[in-house]
């Protein structure tokens, strides 16, 4: 094999140990895409190539084709994954390499666009099963942000855009998963507008909490609804049943803001 092979698994096998500190915009790279990646909430595709974002407490790994950027955000904090269920996250993509917010993909929406409630609100005379109808219906929507500051857009999960995304939730590990095209045609109207080996920016941003908007309380503890392969958000069987919202003593985190530039990977590499 040539050098150039060697060094590029050794770089996706030292993203891992890389953390990324607050104080400057993070200089991240993209990793070519090897093998074909399943938008399902399953971590396994992605072993040894995340980035471990220490303020926000999530790891993120990138990986790109010609066609897509993959993106993966991995969440064992609670507090982290309560900020982001409550609140919503947006991931913001800017082909510039700016911080201009040009394509947004909200996903989770959240808890309180949905005006579900917080735990300590509880209502006794709550449906239980309205309440999670909602929280699946928040699961299965997509709300794409831009180009005007105003525009919003709200799909299924799935879809012909060429946007995917899932949301998993496994003994504890909250991990969300995104593909979103890089160039626009006929077919895709929502793209990033870039090439490979351009530089971009990348954001996550997560909701401010209004508790105006929780005025009720979901009947379960713990994190998503159960649900078999192939239910709304990819929720596998065995997972922790009911609604985020429901610990106790649990305090709400400062939404997340951070971004980051990154590099696409160009091409793959020869394997010759």
């Amino acid at each position: 094999m040539r050098k150039t092979y060697f060094l590029y698994l050794l770089t996706g096998m030292l993203l891992f140990l890389t953390t990324a500190t607050s104080g400057k915009e993070m200089q991240l790279m993209s990793i070519w895409k090897q093998a074909e990646i399943k938008v399902d909430g399953d971590e396994s595709e992605w072993s040894g190539s995340l980035y471990y974002l220490e303020e926000q407490k999530m790891g993120l790994g990138l990986k790109n084709d010609t066609g897509y950027l993959y993106i993966i955000i991995k969440a064992t904090d609670q507090n982290t994954q309560l900020q982001i269920m409550r609140t919503g996250l947006t991931i913001w993509l800017d082909a510039k390499g700016k911080k201009e917010k040009t394509l947004g993909i909200h996903y989770p929406i959240g808890m309180q666009d949905y005006g579900m409630p917080l735990a300590k609100d509880r209502q006794p005379s709550q449906d239980s099963s309205k309440l999670q109808k909602q929280f699946t219906e928040m699961l299965d929507k997509i709300e794409l942000l831009g180009p005007g500051k105003n525009d919003k857009k709200r799909i299924n999960r799935v879809n012909n855009s060429g946007i995917e995304a899932s949301i998993n939730d496994t003994l504890g590990v909250m991990v969300c998963e995104l593909k979103i095209p890089l160039k626009q045609s006929n077919e895709f109207a929502y793209a990033i507008v870039a090439d490979t080996g351009a530089t971009i920016s990348l954001g996550l941003e997560t909701g401010e909490l209004k508790r105006e908007k929780m005025k009720g309380n979901p009947p379960m503890g713990g994190g998503m609804p159960p649900g078999g392969g192939g239910s709304p958000g990819g929720i596998p069987p065995g997972g922790r049943g009911g609604m985020p919202g429901g610990r106790e003593g649990i305090k709400m985190s400062e939404p997340i803001k951070f971004w980051a530039k990154v590099s696409l990977a160009k091409a793959a590499v020869d394997k010759n």
